[in-house]
């Protein structure tokens, strides 16, 4: 049998193991956001409906990976099944301030930063859709709402908080900024 032979023998085996190892791969990779027991939301810890500061480990190892060593993070989970949270922030237009909403998977639903202040203010309502039902009914019919009403994908998630510091002596500012977000259950 001559090397050619072997080679055309030997080819849809090869074919055939590369293809099954392509799909154990994508289901691997499809699969693991499922399964994994140490996702963001349980990683970042913190109370529900409240503000926790995110600090930096004893060894200097950043909290979350290929973060901005420059930025001050804090977290606030919700958990709507207990009510609606809100998340009020005054801000000064001088300093970045950003808050990321996120389901309990960790996607990202909504974001803000600073400059969607009203009046140097940030007030959002995050609310399921029986909550916002319930809101909206109770509201007058000729009357603004003052505050952003988010409905949340999810019944729990996490706010997450960041102020950038431009410089090194900016760090206590931007650990305050990020310390003054308002984040607390309302009564539904």
């Amino acid at each position: 049998m001559s090397r050619l032979d072997r080679a055309l023998a030997i080819a849809p085996w090869a074919l055939g193991c590369l293809f099954v190892a392509g799909i154990v791969h994508l289901t691997t990779i499809l699969l693991m956001p499922h399964v994994a027991t140490r996702d963001a939301y349980a990683r970042l810890g913190g109370a529900d409906a409240a503000t926790t500061r995110v600090a930096q480990g004893a060894d200097g190892a950043r909290p979350m990976p290929f973060d901005d060593p420059m930025a001050a993070l804090a977290i606030c989970r919700f958990d709507l099944t207990k009510g609606p949270t809100r998340i009020q922030a005054t801000v000064d237009g001088e300093h970045f301030l950003s808050l990321a909403f996120h389901d309990r998977a960790s996607r990202i639903f909504y974001a803000t930063t600073d400059r969607a202040a009203v009046r140097g203010a940030i007030d959002i309502v995050l609310v399921d859709e029986r909550q916002l039902a319930q809101i909206e009914a109770e509201d007058a019919e000729d009357a603004t709402p003052q505050e952003l009403r988010l409905q949340a994908p999810s019944p729990q998630g996490f706010v997450l908080i960041r102020a950038l510091a431009e410089r090194e002596s900016d760090r206590a500012r931007a650990e305050a900024a990020v310390q003054s977000v308002v984040c607390r259950r309302e009564a539904s």
